[in-house]
């Protein structure tokens, strides 16, 4: 099957904008109309798309703009990234809208993916150059395959990945020496999801004081797996399942199995814009001790559940995120936790944005914690986990930025 060139595509859906009777209804004053775009975009080289397209005008606010690009990044089961682009159509083209998929792949270049998501934007762009009588020299470049999935997948959907980290640094009293190795592998279609990680790392730390010397080491190991299987448009059951250890949290040997359901209020096909998500995990999970617990535990076998609770929403006026989960355990109801995460990003009136975040955690299950007494130097160098009953960040931000409203000027010289 020969494959289908972005520019000849482009080219025949331009071609058929511009036959379309209304593409050539004017604005209603007749008048040719500027297209001003307010970029609304995560994971996005604005600055190549302000090099790359022309013809539009950058706009710095919402409310200056007669198109809203609004833009979600996804991740793809093949190690991809989909991006989505909704073309929000404002004042003089309002209830034109519009939505361009984008399907990158893993063996393509960031220029490569740049190229191919810039010639997307300037294909959903078309339709409001032409209905501003602004169809000028237009051109879709480049010799960018259309996405596609092969009719035969040697791999079968299924992808592999391996990754090394080694951080080295030090001073005369001090060094740090961390590596890390972690294996994923997974398979997602439609209807299944696989997800298998390991994960090793090694931490040490040495310091010196006075002549004494200090070595503080760290270990963890684990390896987890998620099998979820599709029912409908709004509803997933699946198994977690895993095996670690962690010479901080006192584990010597940890491993569980926790059968989940979950219902989404809106179809999973929206989830980049909206989602209402509803869990519930029950299962059982083993522990053995390096040490003995503040419950007199060397072992034992517990049987836990969790329900959780996650909203999200992207629009024009911002985007918000909240979560809701708690969990405790069949043996002891008192040992439970509860945390919640939120986020809140608002347009507030033009250039004034404000930001928010935090979580709080109510945490009465730290069950591995050792009953001896940790020292000075256990808890300085971060050796052993402590007890707590709660924990919590918050984070704040406003912006306010002002002056001209179009400027589509880029110049990085001296920029670093």
């Amino acid at each position: 099957m020969k494959i289908c060139k972005l520019p000849v595509v482009a080219f025949i859906q331009f071609a058929l904008i511009l036959l379309s009777s209304s593409v050539f209804a004017k604005v209603p004053n007749g008048e040719p109309v500027d297209v001003n775009v307010f970029f609304d975009t995560q994971g996005i080289d604005v600055t190549h798309i302000r090099q790359e397209v022309k013809h539009i005008n950058f706009a710095r606010t919402s409310e200056s703009a007669n198109v809203h690009l609004l833009s979600t990044l996804e991740r793809t089961g093949g190690s991809g990234r989909q991006y989505a682009f909704y073309f929000i159509g404002l004042q003089e083209f309002e209830g034109l809208n519009d939505t361009l998929y984008y399907f990158s792949s893993p063996d393509k270049t960031g220029s490569e993916i740049r190229d191919d998501y810039t010639n997307m934007i300037r294909l959903g762009l078309a339709r409001y150059l032409a209905r501003g009588s602004h169809v000028v020299d237009v051109k879709f470049n480049g010799e960018t395959e259309m996405n596609h999935t092969p009719e035969q997948d040697k791999w079968n959907n299924w992808v592999f990945g391996i990754h090394t980290r080694t951080n080295v640094n030090g001073e005369e009293t001090e060094r740090e020496f961390d590596f890390d190795v972690a294996i994923d592998v997974e398979r997602i279609t439609p209807e299944w999801r696989f997800e298998f990680d390991v994960d090793n790392n090694y931490d040490e730390d040495w310091y010196e004081n006075d002549g004494d010397e200090v070595t503080a080491k760290r270990t963890y190991q684990s390896f987890e797996s998620l099998v979820v299987k599709s029912i409908g448009d709004h509803m997933a059951v699946g198994l977690k399942s895993g095996v670690s250890s962690s010479s901080y949290s006192n584990i010597k040997l940890n491993y569980w199995a926790f059968p989940a359901v979950e219902y989404n209020l809106f179809p999973y096909e929206l989830s980049s814009r909206k989602q209402l998500r509803i869990s519930y995990f029950l299962g059982y999970n083993g522990r053995q001790y390096m040490d003995t617990t503040m419950f007199n535990k060397l072992q034992e076998g517990l049987v836990r559940q969790t329900f959780a609770v996650a909203y999200k929403v992207q629009e024009k006026w911002g985007s918000a995120y909240t979560s809701l989960s708690g969990n405790n355990y069949f043996h002891d109801f008192s040992k439970n936790s509860l945390a919640i995460y939120s986020g809140l990003y608002l347009r507030v009136w033009k250039g004034l944005s404000f930001n928010v975040s935090g979580n709080y955690s109510i945490i009465n299950d730290r069950l591995s914690i050792l009953k001896s007494e940790a020292t000075m130097e256990e808890i300085l160098l971060k050796q052993v986990q402590q007890a707590t009953a709660y924990r919590y960040q918050l984070q704040v931000g406003l912006s306010f930025t002002f002056g001209s409203l179009y400027n589509n000027v880029v110049n990085p010289r001296l920029k670093g």
